[in-house]
């Protein structure tokens, strides 16, 4: 076992093939929001590489592995800042009154997005620091939750909001490919499994698989198919694991999930301190 020491911890990302002459793995933590650093691990040495400062809450940081870099973004006060992972220090600063109140952020090859609860999500060049362009639901002012880049094409972005609708956007032509409706309460939660079948999560309780159709032309707009439900309230179905909770305190209330698609499982955490485990292939 390796014990790395640092004030305190709210994010752990790993991070592959940073260092050009290694393979080995690294390690990026985040600190709390008080303590706004942003430290870079070398594992197989158990040594800190470097230490930033980066004068901002960390509520969201996505590592660009096409550039090397870490993009950090801070809720409270519409800053992202983008580190070098290589050299260790800020490559440059983004600061706007539209980025305030951020719900979530992801990157591509070559784009930052922003979730925005006034703008829509905001495109920025990772590169260029500009904005490109804004994907806005062209249905009316619906707040962006929870963003995901396609894996068949980085230009595609799946975008869940706070009402419950997914969309996945063309970046280019910054339009709505595909639409869908299933779920009546905010996404929280956006994974594409080895199928390539797209499965969301809400704040209603439920998590939907979709038809795979991400790969097929989608200039006709229809809506993908529902191909499976989940009902994330209950102890009907699924493996339990406990954490520290008596039947007197159990609270149903499911509050994050997750994905291991190489196993086709979905984990789903309560609020009691319960963690579900469904398999996605047989529910």
């Amino acid at each position: 076992m390796m014990v790395l020491y640092c004030e305190g911890v709210d994010k752990l990302m790993v991070v592959h093939n940073v260092k050009h002459d290694s393979s080995c793995s690294s390690l990026l933590s985040i600190g709390t929001r008080a303590s706004r650093d942003v430290a870079f691990w070398d594992v197989e040495c158990a040594c800190l590489e470097f230490s930033v400062d980066v004068g901002h809450s960390v509520d969201f940081a996505v590592i660009s592995s096409s550039s090397n870099t870490v993009v950090c973004g801070s809720s409270d006060s519409g800053v992202v800042v983008t580190i070098s992972l290589t050299c260790g220090s800020v490559d440059h600063t983004s600061k706007a009154e539209d980025y305030r109140g951020m719900t979530d952020m992801t990157v591509s090859v070559d784009d930052i997005f922003i979730a925005t609860p006034a703008s829509g999500v905001m495109i920025l060049s990772i590169t260029q620091d500009v904005v490109t362009g804004c994907l806005r639901d062209p249905d009316g002012p619906s707040v962006p939750t929870k963003l995901l880049v396609s894996s068949h094409s980085d230009r595609q972005l799946i975008v869940g909001y706070k009402h419950g609708l997914v969309q996945i956007f063309d970046v280019d032509t910054e339009t709505v490919v595909c639409s869908m409706s299933g779920h009546s309460a905010s996404i929280n939660s956006l994974h594409l499994l080895s199928s390539g079948q797209l499965i969301s999560a809400a704040d209603d309780h439920s998590a939907i698989i979709w038809n795979n159709q991400l790969s097929r032309d989608q200039e006709s707009g229809d809506e993908f198919a529902m191909s499976r439900m989940y009902e994330l309230q209950g102890l009907e179905t699924g493996v339990e694991v406990r954490c520290g909770c008596s039947e007197s305190e159990v609270n149903y209330d499911a509050i994050c999930y997750t994905v291991d698609s190489t196993q086709q499982l979905l984990y789903a955490g309560f609020s009691c301190g319960v963690v579900k485990i469904w398999n996605i292939d047989t529910g």
